[in-house]
Order: C-alpha cells, then sequence, then structure tokens
C-alpha cells in the first residue's frame, strides 16, 4: 500500500461541528492530548511523556512496518517541512532518551514541549500535515520510544 492510499482526511475522524471544537474535543479530550493554537493550527505540545520521532519519508518504511510487525503501531503524521516530506512517529518517552549521536544524522527527536503540528479538516495551507496511522480511540495507548527507535537501520 502506498503513502497516498493510507492517508486519513481527519474530517472522517472528527465529529461535526467548528473545527477547533472538533480538534479540541478529539486530540484533547478523548486522547488526552496537550494542544498549543497558533491561528486555526492545533499543535500537539510534546510533554508529560509524549515525544515524536521524525524522519524523511523514504526512510520510514522499516520503521513502520516493525512496528506493524510487533503490533505496536501507533499514530504516524505526514509533515511537509523545509527539509522535505518527513514522517513523524508519536511514543511515549519510556526510560533513557537517545542523544542525537545515537540516531542516524536524518532522524530527530522531539521532545521537552516541542510542538508538532496536527492535521485537522482538508485545507490545504503552506504547513500540510496528514494522518499516515491516525490515532485510534480503541487504542489510544502509544508505542515505546523504544520501539520506534528499534526499527531504525543505521546507514
Amino acid at each position: 500500500m502506498s503513502l497516498d492510499q493510507q492517508l486519513q482526511p481527519i474530517e472522517s475522524l472528527l465529529p461535526r461541528g467548528p473545527v477547533r471544537d472538533q480538534a479540541d474535543a478529539y486530540y484533547g479530550r478523548l486522547f488526552g492530548w496537550p494542544l498549543k493554537w497558533r491561528g486555526s493550527q492545533p499543535f500537539l505540545v510534546l510533554e508529560n511523556g509524549i515525544c515524536a520521532v521524525t524522519m524523511p519519508t523514504l526512510d520510514s518504511g522499516p520503521v513502520l512496518a516493525r512496528l506493524a510487525s510487533t503490533g505496536c503501531q501507533g499514530p504516524a503524521i505526514l509533515l511537509s517541512t523545509p527539509r522535505g516530506p518527513r514522517v513523524a512517529v508519536l511514543a511515549e518517552t519510556d526510560g533513557l532518551i537517545p542523544s542525537r549521536a545515537e540516531l542516524p544524522r536524518n532522524f530527530d527527536l522531539l521532545a521537552w514541549g516541542s510542538l508538532l503540528p496536527l492535521p485537522v479538516g482538508s485545507r490545504r495551507t503552506g504547513d500540510d500535515t496528514d494522518w499516515l496511522s491516525a490515532p485510534d480511540p480503541q487504542r489510544r495507548w502509544l508505542p515505546s520510544l523504544s520501539a520506534v527507535v528499534s526499527g531504525i537501520r543505521p546507514r
């Protein structure tokens, strides 16, 4: 399945109503994620044990496949960035955080108050975001950071 076939529009995930109310209800109350708003764009505040590993889209396949094969798949966001398209895999910090030197050069760890844009609605902006793997209300847990990092193959 290609990345385009896996993308899920957020309006199919959120209840009807104003976008901000929908996002607050869905991300904030249902999943308990801390949000910060900049205009009409919600951002996930990476704190309280939530982090994200970002990687080039082309490098995400093995990581996502490893998570799926172990039953640890979780939310993954396709981001448009100045560095090109990237995938951010949400995770729960679970102990020691790897240093920058321990990750391959194209991989980044976002945590400690970093902001990650969240997909909302069908509008297209310069900061496009789409769910590659949407959060599941039936499985609200996140994979551990160790599980995500274990899928990274050094170059």
